[in-house]
This record gives structure tokens, C-alpha cells and sequence, in this order.
């Protein structure tokens, strides 16, 4: 049963995914700058402040992709090496009333524009993680819970620029959000489908949920991480996710959607 539960997952995978050439559509930035950044710094950042601003800061061209294609697999194919070691600010500007869909489609046009990028998407099968839950009655774990939160209306409040006051959760969380720090997730209001998404740089692999579990939950995740020496005693997020939420990730295979680079060039400063 278990196989043909997977074979079945690929299948719908496959079928959601986009095969062809990335192309510009929609909106573009009024403006954008681009700078070496040559700090050394090992802090970065991307932020959509108000206002129709994009602003990257010591990020690189290879975290400009992933958030302008956003694909399923991190890692991006013929890419150079300076993709992903080269750092740089980046402020692009539009107007104060584009969406945050908007601004991800003006990146896309920028990208394409000032890195004569020619790319394309492709499915390529690699190893995956299900989430699931971890007993056969259902319970979760004492780290999670169903909120009452409409983070769904928290949102489109937000996107209309008439934000509502949120109740912060009891963990600590950011309501309707999630907070992450080395081993540990605060959650206030999150899908599990997000929650899913957010677990895969930790686990190694893509994650996606497969609990049918819908609304949203607050949970909080302690586990240790390979290059974590301040809390040895951390159980690994295999065994956290366990004990703590009632959840377990099953190893599987997945076609995900992949971005592979035809052309690409560094980015001129103006």
C-alpha cells in the first residue's frame, strides 16, 4: 500500500509541474540598483518593506532566482559558481500599491532584463520527504495546537494596507507566522503546508505535507542541528517532530520542478 501511495504522490506532482522557458509577464520595476557587496558579512536579508519596494541586502543572484521561480528543487542546474558566491544589495522600487504576487513577477521581468537570462523549468526526480502523521489515532503532539486565528483574513488585510490586530500566541511565535532561530521553530498560525515547506533546508529534501491537516496551528520545534554545539541533548528533527508535534517525515521520491540556467550574466549596477 505504502508504494502505491507514493507512485500515486509523484504522479499528481508531475502533473502540477511547468515544463518550458521562463518568460517575463506582467508588471516591471520603475527602477532598479544593483551592488557588489564585499562586506564579508555572513548576515543577509530580502524584504518587501511598504511602499513597493524589493531590497536585497549581501544576498546573492541564486536567491534572486529561487524567490522569482520559486522551484521545488534548491538547487539550480548550469548555474556559474559566482550564482552562489558573489553577494550583492539590491533595491528595486514600483508602485506603493503592488501586491507581493506583483513584486515576485516584477523580479522575474528584472532578472530576465539585466542578467540576459535565458532559463528554463523541467521536472527531475529526487529524493523527498512526506509529512505525515506519526500515530495511526491521529493525536498530535503536546507542541501543537489548532488556533482560532483567521490568518487567512489576517493577510488579505495586510495585502489591502488596513492590518488588523492579531492575539500573539502563548509560545512566543509571531501570530499568523513563523520564527525560526538555529535548532528552533515558533510557530503562531501556520498551515501545515508552509510549516512543510519551512522544514526542508533543515531535513535535507523538499518536504511536503501529506497530514491532511488543513487550518492553522500553533507549534513549537526544538532539535538539534549538525553544527549545533549549545544544545547537544537536542533530539535530531526527525525524532523532535515525533515527540514534540506528532508528525514524521517519510523518506520518498518526487519529480520537483527544477530551474536550469541556459544563460545568465552579472549583474550591471544600473
Amino acid at each position: 500500500m505504502a508504494t502505491s501511495w507514493r507512485a500515486a504522490a509523484s504522479a499528481v506532482l508531475a502533473g502540477s509541474i511547468a515544463v518550458g522557458p521562463v518568460r517575463a509577464q506582467g508588471p516591471q520595476f520603475e527602477a532598479a540598483v544593483f551592488h557588489l557587496n564585499t562586506s564579508g558579512s555572513n548576515e543577509s536579508s530580502v524584504q518587501q518593506p511598504p511602499g513597493g519596494q524589493y531590497v536585497m541586502v549581501n544576498g546573492t543572484i541564486g536567491t534572486l532566482l529561487l524567490n522569482a521561480f520559486r522551484p521545488e528543487n534548491r538547487d539550480i542546474v548550469n548555474a556559474p559558481a559566482w550564482v552562489t558566491s558573489e553577494h550583492y544589495d539590491m533595491t528595486a522600487t514600483a508602485s506603493a500599491t503592488t501586491t507581493s504576487d506583483d513584486l515576485r513577477l516584477m523580479l522575474r521581468a528584472l532578472l530576465l532584463a539585466r542578467l540576459n537570462l535565458a532559463a528554463h523549468l523541467e521536472p527531475r526526480e529526487q529524493p523527498v520527504y512526506f509529512l505525515t502523521l506519526a500515530r495511526e489515532n491521529g493525536r498530535l503532539g503536546p507542541n501543537i495546537e489548532r488556533t482560532s486565528r483567521d490568518c487567512a483574513a489576517v493577510e488579505a488585510a495586510t495585502r489591502a494596507g488596513v492590518p488588523i490586530p492579531v492575539p500573539a500566541p502563548s509560545n512566543g511565535g509571531d501570530p499568523c507566522g513563523m520564527r525560526a532561530n538555529g535548532g528552533e521553530i515558533r510557530a503562531g498560525g501556520i498551515t501545515m503546508d508552509v510549516f512543510a515547506r519551512n522544514l526542508g533546508p533543515r531535513a535535507g529534501r523538499v518536504v511536503f505535507d501529506r497530514t491532511g491537516l488543513d487550518g492553522y496551528y500553533d507549534l513549537t520545534l526544538k532539535f538539534s542541528r549538525d553544527q549545533d554545539s549549545a544544545n547537544p541533548d537536542a533530539p535530531s528533527i526527525f525524532t523532535a517532530l515525533q515527540e514534540q508535534l506528532g508528525l514524521r517525515l517519510e523518506p520518498g521520491r518526487a519529480p520537483l520542478q527544477t530551474l536550469v540556467i541556459d544563460r545568465i550574466e552579472r549583474p550591471s549596477p544600473n
